[in-house]
């Protein structure tokens, strides 16, 4: 790989770990500026003042799921930042950034809605096309179980009997 590409690959995953830490903190600080505030359209309660997509952030903050969401966030940007378990990071936040980009994109669509919706999808499918090698295994067909504890008790696995 060209020191280029690494470079490229670099910026992509700060990025994305700045982008998602950032948006992490804004939520656990209880900071956001307020163009940011007013381009979501937000009420002084922080509740997001659109028929479909305020009340499922409303339901998502009162079953508890949004703190969740925002904690993986946090976990997921930081890890990106710290260069750690970047391909099961990824993983990981795919489901979040599907439900962002479907949010934002078809639902809002307001002008910034329809920058940051597409964008917090392409940032992470392109980072997976980057650690693609990582998940190569993941896609066999037919797969026979490979317990984790097949190792510690010392027993082989059926794969490494057969093969």
């Amino acid at each position: 790989m060209s020191p280029t590409t690494k470079y490229v690959i670099l910026w992509f995953r700060i990025f994305y770990g700045v982008h998602l830490t950032y948006s992490a903190g804004r939520y656990y600080l209880g900071y956001a500026p307020q163009a940011l505030l007013q381009g979501l359209h937000y009420h002084w309660s922080s509740h997001l003042m659109h028929p479909v997509a305020g009340p499922f952030i409303d339901a998502l903050i009162a079953t508890g799921i949004y703190p969740l969401v925002k904690a993986i966030e946090l976990i997921v940007g930081l890890a990106l930042l710290l260069n750690r378990f970047v391909p099961l990071m990824l993983i990981l936040e795919m489901p979040i950034s599907v439900v962002i980009f479907i949010l934002n994109f078809f639902i809002v669509g307001t002008e910034r809605q329809l920058f940051s919706g597409p964008q917090e999808i392409l940032l992470n499918v392109l980072l997976m096309g980057f650690y693609a090698r990582y998940y190569l295994p993941l896609l066999q067909p037919v797969a026979p179980p490979l317990p984790w504890w097949t190792r510690l008790t010392g027993e082989p696995s059926r794969a490494a009997r057969e093969g």
